[in-house]
């Protein structure tokens, strides 16, 4: 049996009155696409995708867990104006994730045009430099192992301490975590006197960084833009060029990012090649692509 060829999108009140605004970004734009190709988009509140898997049609949400199979999630790619639709909103298990990177198949000049535009944007006045410290982003459930980590982010710091013996780990929480006692408490025991939980603004900590080591959190993605070697001990999408514990294992993902590399092609592949670019004239041919990559029948 056919479905019902109807786009059901899922957005909060402010987000539905922007799209019905005409100013509702790639929201308005996933919108205007789906209808150019002849279906019927009907807008819901957030709280109706519990709902998804039992209605007919297709279904999009918005930096939300899917429901079913016929549901789509819409996020950012880590900087506006990219953006992914994937039918997980897991960032590990996202399709670019799984692809392979080729450099050759990227222009040098344009890629370092656009890695240097980018630089400038994220970094603005602030001096690349090497300060001789490792950069830790930390995100949250410091003493978990989640299912996509190699390690707890505790178990990381200690890893990191021991098998870089010389240089200084500074490490950053996340603004938006609510972290439990027992995290902070487990920080405040780590026994070395080469850490440090810093307060300074993790874009100085990254800019006169030597490495970047997280989970992977996307401070280690635009460090690659002021050249940053990174180590992940989770899964990410953007693992290609970094060292990896769970691809590599922990003395050679250190050994890798101690090799110099140039990030600019990967750059441009990753967000230009491989995410939908919002403000982009053929935004809505992207989009549509997009879709029929995932078998919906526009």
């Amino acid at each position: 049996m056919e479905r019902d060829r109807r786009l059901f999108l899922y957005l909060n009140e402010r987000q539905r009155a922007a799209v019905n605004a005409g100013q509702g970004g790639m929201m308005g734009h996933v919108k205007s696409a789906v209808e150019r190709a002849g279906w019927p988009v009907v807008m819901l509140p957030e709280a109706a995708r519990e709902a998804a898997a039992m209605v007919d049609g297709y279904h999009m949400v918005l930096n939300a867990d899917v429901r079913g199979p016929f549901c789509l999630s819409l996020r950012k790619c880590y900087l506006d104006p990219f953006w992914r639709i994937e039918d997980t909103n897991d960032r590990w298990a996202w399709a670019v994730g799984r692809k392979t990177f080729d450099p050759a198949t990227v222009p040098l000049s344009w890629a370092r045009s656009f890695r240097d535009r980018w630089r400038n944007t994220i970094f603005g006045r602030v001096e690349i430099r090497r300060d001789g410290h490792i950069f830790v982003p930390l995100q949250g459930k410091l003493l978990r192992r989640r299912s996509f980590q190699s390690m707890s982010p505790i178990e990381m710091l200690q890893a990191t301490l021991a098998t870089d013996p010389t240089r200084r780990v500074v490490a950053t929480l996340h603004p938006g975590e609510d972290y439990a006692a027992a995290d902070i408490e487990a920080l405040a025991f780590l026994t070395n006197d080469r850490f440090t939980l810093s307060t300074e603004p993790s874009i100085d900590l990254l800019a006169g960084c030597d490495l970047v080591v997280t989970q992977n959190s996307s401070m280690a993605l635009k460090g690659m833009f002021a050249g940053k070697p990174a180590v992940l001990f989770g899964q990410a999408d953007f693992h290609h060029m970094a060292g990896s514990v769970p691809r590599d294992g922990l003395a050679a993902a250190f050994a890798r990012a101690g090799r110099p590399v140039d990030h600019a092609r990967y750059l441009l592949w990753f967000f230009k090649r491989n995410a939908i670019t919002a403000w982009a004239d053929d935004v809505e041919d992207q989009i549509l692509t997009r879709l029929r990559d995932h078998n919906w029948p526009l």
